[in-house]
């Protein structure tokens, strides 16, 4: 190998040499890279992995958001409806109230109106009953019963007043 130029002793040095600097650099700068490399492709990895789970619950909150907003429309709906239901419910109480108001006062009315009726007969009657005996009185030329006289006009206007 001399021959070559190649110097055994130095060749040796050299290759443990060389071997000694690949076990550092394999021991220090090889296995640290390589875990530092894996610890990142595992956090860009969990980090896309949260991304895609974050998205998804942003999704579902998307989701649950318009169904509650839905459902906030429907209830809101409902209570309009069940308003608008109950406004109906009260004017018609308000009228049929009213309607009842208004026929108690017309029968009030109406018994008020026969009652008066009733007293101005019997007032009538009973001025005709004076009447009559005082022209009786006049005619006969004498006094005459007033109770018994009172009695046949009373009669006689009752006979008049049921139709025959």
């Amino acid at each position: 190998m001399e021959k070559l130029g190649i110097d055994a002793g130095v060749l040796i040095a050299q290759l443990v040499n060389f071997f000694l600097l690949l076990a550092l650099l394999t021991l220090v700068l090889y296995r640290p890279v390589t875990k530092m490399l894996r610890e990142r492709s595992e956090r860009i990895a969990k980090g896309l992995l949260q991304a895609e789970l974050a998205e998804k619950r942003a999704a579902q909150a998307e989701a649950e958001y318009q169904k509650r907003v839905e459902e906030a429309r429907r209830e809101a709906q409902a209570i309009v409806a069940q308003a608008r239901e109950n406004a109906e419910k009260e004017r018609q109480a308000i009228l049929a109230r009213a309607q009842s108001e208004a026929q108690e006062l017309r029968a009030r009315t109406e018994q008020e109106l026969e009652r008066e009726r009733r007293e101005a007969l019997q007032a009538l009657q009973e001025q005709v009953a004076d009447l009559a005996i005082d022209a009786a009185g006049r005619v006969l030329g004498q006094a005459v019963d007033s109770a018994a006289h009172r009695r046949l006009v009373r009669e006689f206007l009752s006979q008049l007043e049921q139709p025959s």
